[in-house]
């Protein structure tokens, strides 16, 4: 029998899950629990409402779900109008993560702008307002040094009185330099970055104010209501070495800005972590973790999902290669009680697409017809798991 011809009698086009897990969300969009958008909503309509942090923890083992999760939350928000940026395993310094979302953004575009921003304001000789000009003919009027500084004092006082991004005479200076300098270094460096380094665009100990006036610019540039960071095992690369004392100086000193800014500007932090990780935090640091959870009340732990849940995620998968919409919302060609096989330490997006790939692939090269009876899928689960249920899910 060939593929083309087992997949038919499955009522598919293809093997719809991706062979790693990978990929998890799409186009098509992506399959949540209703558990989890319950506590989303519960999350967001609290939080956007009081003071204090807008931001959560999103708490599970590796293959939990953690990072679908935050992809879904990339889209949530947009429907929210906030600006929503991945951070996928940064490092632990607060200029990784500026460096990340600048870099993201772009130099040219976010300077481009920030100069449509201040051209209003700006003096009638800066903007040869008698001609149509681009921003790249004005960065070449910025030839001479002379140019470039008054055009640079002249940016930040229109940062600081007009648009009003930051009240910080460095700060905006700075961000001045973002703009004018775009001409000669069109691109963001890692060390742009680092405060106090030479050529920094941080000054040093500005790094928080630094920090809101780019969200600031942000929501003024895009015209969104909020910005939020969506960081993926933030602490991973140290936590999980055991991380010497620097280190989670780091970590901790990091957390701890975020959790600053977001309590007063609209900035949203979202956190994915494992437990181990949690435990620690709490542990370094508890007054610190009480703020980032709400004494524990705001901290999303990802359980093993319900029988029913799992049912409904391996539906919305094999749905995306029916060829026909009679044959979706079933389970076909797996055995109806699929869910009942599988153990609950396994009931977890990532195990469950692994199962799903491997059912369908090992049937294939095993020229098995549908549908499969439960013997060979609990099979393919203990080759896939052995029974102590200890491995990477």
């Amino acid at each position: 029998m060939g593929e083309r011809e087992f997949f038919e009698k499955c009522k598919l086009q293809r093997n719809p899950f991706p062979p790693a897990a990978a990929g998890i969300d799409t186009e098509e969009g992506l399959y949540i629990p209703k558990s989890w958008e319950g506590k989303i909503n519960e999350y967001y309509d609290f939080l956007k409402s009081g003071g204090g942090p807008k931001a959560f923890p999103i708490i599970g083992s590796y293959g939990t779900g953690k990072t679908v999760l935050l992809r879904y939350l990339k889209k949530y928000f947009e429907g929210e109008r906030i600006l929503s940026f991945y951070f996928d395993n940064p490092g632990l310094q607060f200029y990784d993560l500026a460096n990340t979302l600048m870099r993201n953004i772009g130099r040219h575009e976010f300077a481009k702008a920030l100069w449509e921003l201040c051209k209003p304001h700006m003096s009638k000789a800066a903007q040869l307002s008698l001609f149509p000009m681009s921003f790249s003919d004005w960065l070449y009027t910025l030839r001479p040094k002379a140019e470039r500084e008054a055009r640079a004092r002249e940016l930040k006082i229109i940062i600081i009185e007009y648009l009003k991004l930051t009240q910080d005479e460095e700060v905006a200076y700075r961000m001045a330099l973002t703009v004018i300098e775009t001409a000669s270094k069109p691109y963001f460096e890692y060390r742009d970055f680092v405060a106090g380094g030479k050529s920094s665009l941080v000054a040093e100990r500005e790094e928080a104010k630094y920090f809101k006036a780019i969200i600031k610019t942000i929501l003024a540039i895009y015209d969104v209501e909020g910005v939020a960071f969506l960081i993926d095992e933030f602490e991973e690369v140290a936590i999980t070495k055991r991380m010497p004392a620097r280190k989670a100086h780091e970590y901790l000193a990091t957390l701890r800005r975020f959790i600053n800014i977001s309590e007063t500007e609209p900035l949203w932090v979202i956190l994915s972590m494992t437990p181990e990780a949690a435990d620690t935090t709490k542990a370094q640091e508890p007054a610190l973790w009480e703020r980032f959870t709400r004494s524990e009340s705001h901290r999303l732990d990802l359980e093993p999902l319900k029988q029913e849940e799992a049912k409904k995620l391996l539906i919305w998968w094999l749905d995306r290669a029916r060829p026909s919409e009679a044959d979706k919302n079933q389970l076909f060609p797996f055995t109806e009680n699929i869910e009942t096989l599988i153990d609950r330490q396994l009931l977890y997006p990532r195990a469950l697409v692994r199962i799903g790939f491997a059912t369908l692939s090992t049937a294939m090269l095993k020229n098995l017809l549908p549908p499969f009876n439960p013997e060979f899928v609990k099979q393919v689960i203990e080759d896939m798991y052995p029974s102590e249920k200890e491995s990477d899910v």
